[in-house]
């Protein structure tokens, strides 16, 4: 019996796994096309429940071998990705052009040193440096890099890095203007190094 016959026969359109497991139900049916779809629309010694169930346990069944399947994959996967750092070697990485963490740290544990605000560190560039303080963002931590054995880097998360003061000849703010971003450390400005 052809798929089109069945659905003209009984008005239900299946999909193509519940169409096999009518097929197979059909081949083992005692009467013809005309019977057996008559047999299937009244139930009859729940035939269409016997398919339909046949139908659902075939569906969960290929449900849990794609799931199985997949786990498997994911696994596989994370033995490659595990391997393939081994064989980078990744290892921490600053940039020696910006401030290395330890300086920034020594500073902020130094007797003395304060913590400034936004307005606070816009207000020291400003009369030191002369940047327009509409214009300025402060940026409060730095990003955390690793590198490669073949120089390629990747960025792993963010340390805090707010704006700090001590002295005069001893502080340190990062931040942009217009399309710029700086450091000044120690009253000495210079770019910062992506």
């Amino acid at each position: 019996m052809m798929l089109e016959e069945f659905e003209k026969r009984t008005g239900y359109f299946p999909t193509l796994e519940e169409y096999e497991a009518i097929e197979q139900a059909y081949m083992s049916f005692d009467g013809d096309k005309d019977a057996f779809c008559k047999a299937y629309k009244k139930n009859e010694g729940g035939l269409a429940e016997k398919i339909q169930y046949k139908t659902n346990l075939q569906r969960i069944n290929t449900q849990r071998e794609t799931e199985k399947t997949l786990e498997e994959y994911k696994a596989k996967i994370a033995k490659l990705e595990k391997s393939l750092e081994q064989e980078l070697e990744w290892k921490t990485y600053e940039d020696k052009d910006n401030v290395q963490q330890e300086e920034y740290e020594k500073l902020a544990k130094a007797a003395g040193t304060k913590e400034l605000t936004d307005d606070e560190a816009k207000e020291l560039l400003y009369d030191w440096y002369g940047f327009a303080k509409e214009k300025i963002k402060i940026l409060r931590s730095v990003p955390v890099y690793e590198v490669n054995r073949h120089r390629q880097l990747r960025k792993t998360g963010e340390i805090d890095r707010p704006p700090l003061y001590n002295a005069t000849d001893w502080h340190y703010i990062r931040f942009n203007c217009g399309c710029m971003c700086y450091e000044l450390q120690d009253d000495t400005l210079r770019p910062y190094m992506h």
